[in-house]
């Protein structure tokens, strides 16, 4: 099976800062910067970190037995 793929002539074209990627990019940048400053109140920032892979984990779990065939 033969597709024809091509990929775009490099260097991408100057217009990458468009005004509306600038105004994101504020917009993150200011979240961002809340973040941070909420993260250095908790005592131990690990403890925020290892609850959030705990998380995943379990919605990993989750996930995969929901579309495993059931055993009977």
């Amino acid at each position: 099976m033969k597709t024809d793929f091509t990929l775009p002539l490099l260097p991408p074209p100057p217009e990458i800062e468009t005004r509306e990627i600038l105004k994101q990019l504020t917009l993150s940048h200011r979240h961002l910067a809340e973040l941070k400053g909420v993260v250095k109140t908790i005592p131990n920032e690990q403890i925020l970190i290892n609850t959030l892979s705990l998380q995943e984990k379990k919605y990993n779990v989750e996930k995969k037995r929901h579309f495993l065939p059931r055993m009977v």
